[in-house]
């Protein structure tokens, strides 16, 4: 089957690195590491996996820091990834086959798998400890415990494959049934919501606190309709690249939308900050930008160390910042954490929680979220590229701002395979 795969390659990533100043195409150009090639379909390790075909593979933006090497080669995922990677971890798929041990799944079902490879997928019994709670993004079993190499989740190891790819294979424990009433497009979208509402969960905003929300792409935008899900009535403001992004968030919720475009200053970015949170921006030294006051909780769902140190300095003293985008290894401004005696929260993937006096995962939470009508996706809008086409798949994931979209995606058509 044909797949776009990923292994690293030392002299390409460093001829690929400092090309893409100028060139950023370069990093899924023939230069690259990342080739569209035939590849094995993948085995079942064991009786209780399934076999899934693939209908739609998402674009994270972890994905994305990956091939355009924003990743460090000594972050702890890539440290824990076994290469090479056929890659995609969002997903929707038709159950293809199953195991002898699968009764609970048949060929034809659809569903969207969590990606996580914790220690149930790994046969190890009993589980960690952080398993054991429901925390499976969490799990220490990644190094490569039980009977699967080391790797976090699904499109991020060399023996699952992954929904960018015609088929890939998961354990029966990671299916989630998709409803009947949510297309292949809405469901793409389950997995960063999910995301988006997990690191909602971790800091519920009370009503009337002050939010700010850095950064307006899918996660952001989840986290935004996740504490409006949740019935909160703070007050919410968003940062977003485009003036053609505030429709869409002020639908989903946004008392106030700051649009921030890219060539924006970082005086200019906390001048119009300040002003929204009716607080005081003060100039430091060597271009060095701080605000006295600010948010009661801030989320940052970009994940750079320029951001991380911003959303910081965003919050008022001993607020709660609340780190939701894919984070990096980067130079951070930790003066506000310290002088500010900040909280700061982690926020990674989707787990099991405490909700409603029930424990469930968080796939299961957004399903019925969607259904009830307390999270709108119906205008959220899906792009969708054939595998064949990655180079405009992934050249369009920098337009998503400016065109009023939140998603790409690629989508299969595996008649022929």
């Amino acid at each position: 089957m044909k797949a776009l795969v990923y292994n690293i390659s030392p002299a390409r990533w460093i001829a690929c690195k400092a090309i893409g100043r100028v060139w950023p195409s370069v990093f899924w150009s023939p230069l690259s590491s990342l080739k569209y090639t035939d590849i094995p379909k993948p085995e079942l390790p064991s009786d209780d996996w399934v076999l899934l075909r693939t209908k739609l593979g998402g674009i994270c933006g972890t994905d994305m820091a990956m091939l355009t090497q924003r990743t460090h080669p000594a972050n702890i995922v890539r440290t824990l990834t076994s290469f090479p990677i056929a890659l995609g971890h969002e997903n929707v798929a038709m159950v293809e086959a199953v195991g002898g041990d699968v009764s609970e799944w048949k060929q034809g079902d659809r569903v969207v798998c969590e990606p996580s490879l914790s220690c149930v997928p790994r046969g190890i019994k009993p589980p960690c400890a952080q398993c054991a709670a429901g925390h499976f993004s969490l799990c220490e079993s990644f190094v490569g415990r039980g009977h699967l190499d080391k790797g976090t989740m699904i499109g991020l190891n060399a023996f699952t494959s992954g929904s960018w790819s015609p088929y890939f294979i998961a354990h029966k424990s990671q299916l989630y049934r998709v409803p009947e009433e949510l297309s292949d497009e809405q469901a793409v979208l389950v997995d960063p919501l999910a995301c988006s509402l997990h690191a909602v969960l971790r800091r519920v905003p009370t009503n009337g606190e002050g939010v700010l929300v850095v950064g307006a792409g899918i996660i952001g935008q989840g986290v935004l309709m996740g504490i409006r899900a949740l019935g909160s009535r703070a007050n919410v403001s968003i940062i977003a690249r485009s003036d053609n992004q505030v429709d869409a968030l002020v639908a989903s919720g946004a008392d106030d939308v700051i649009v921030a475009p890219r060539d924006l200053s970082r005086g200019g970015l906390f001048e119009r900050v300040a002003g929204q949170l009716r607080t005081q921006r003060v100039k430091g030294q060597f271009g060095n930008q701080w605000m006295i006051g600010g948010a009661d909780v801030v989320f940052d769902c970009v994940g750079t160390g320029e951001s991380l140190a911003n959303a910081m300095k965003f919050c008022r003293g001993r607020g709660t910042v609340v780190a939701a985008g894919t984070s990096h290894i980067a130079l951070v401004d930790t003066t506000a954490l310290w002088f500010s005696e900040l909280s700061v929260l982690g926020a990674y993937g989707r787990q099991f929680e405490d909700f409603d006096g029930k424990r469930r995962h968080t796939y299961e939470i957004v399903f019925d979220m969607i259904k009830k009508g307390q999270l709108d996706i119906s205008g959220l809008r899906v792009e969708t590229f054939s595998p064949s086409q990655y180079r405009k798949a992934f050249s369009a994931v920098g337009r998503r701002s400016a065109n009023g979209v939140c998603k790409i995606a690629f989508r299969h058509d595996t008649s022929g395979t």
